[in-house]
């Protein structure tokens, strides 16, 4: 059998891609972190202007560092209940970002690696199976689709992570893949966290 060579695989990735819609999808997405920058910075001025934000972060302070971390593990551990971005604000005030948006992207690493173990329990048990089945479909599709990518794209992009982990988890994705693609987890905080930080010092 005749090996293809670098450009005919890449064409048929490429028609793969384009026949699936792959190519909108991180479209889509691109466009969404896009207007989620702009909407935490206009989120950052209107909190401020009528609710005073420091004073809301100031309440998420009273419950200590021992009381926040814990609380944002088990979220980033169950489908991502709570926006990582207000534990991105509340950290601001320690005045170490490369620190705490290292120690925050670490728990939320590790809280993914929960939610992909929650997927392979999960699996065991037929009727929460189907729960999780019909609630995340489309997560199921995209997995299937595209494998790494779309682990990839949740860690980087406004995507459920815990989410996507889960069903990583229940469609039996190789671990020691999601691994190494759930490290891009950490750009996101990166990215992310600099982006709110500059916007507070603009805003506040």
């Amino acid at each position: 059998m005749k090996q293809r060579s670098f450009s005919e695989k890449m064409s048929i990735i490429h028609a793969w891609n384009k026949r699936t819609g792959l190519y909108r999808f991180v479209g889509s997405i691109t466009l969404k972190l896009m207007l989620i920058l702009l909407a935490i910075a206009l989120l950052i001025w209107a909190l401020d202007y009528f609710f005073d934000l420091r004073g809301m972060v100031d309440s998420l302070s009273s419950l200590g560092v021992s009381g926040v971390l814990p609380i944002f593990y088990i979220s980033e551990s169950l489908l991502g209940w709570i926006p990582p971005d207000l534990f991105i604000t509340w950290s601001d005030q320690f005045g170490k970002p490369m620190l705490w948006l290292t120690i925050l992207g670490t728990i939320s690493y590790l809280g993914g690696v929960n939610a992909y173990f929650l997927g392979k329990l999960a699996y065991r048990y037929p009727k929460f199976r189907s729960w999780l089945e019909k609630k995340n479909e489309i997560f199921f599709v995209r997995i299937r689709k595209w494998g790494g990518l779309v682990i990839i794209f949740a860690a980087l992009f406004p995507l459920p992570y815990a989410t996507t982990a889960t069903v990583a988890g229940m469609v039996k994705f190789p671990f020691k893949h999601f691994m190494l693609y759930g490290l891009t987890r950490y750009l996101r905080f990166y990215i992310y966290g600099f982006g709110i930080f500059a916007a507070m010092d603009t805003i506040l």
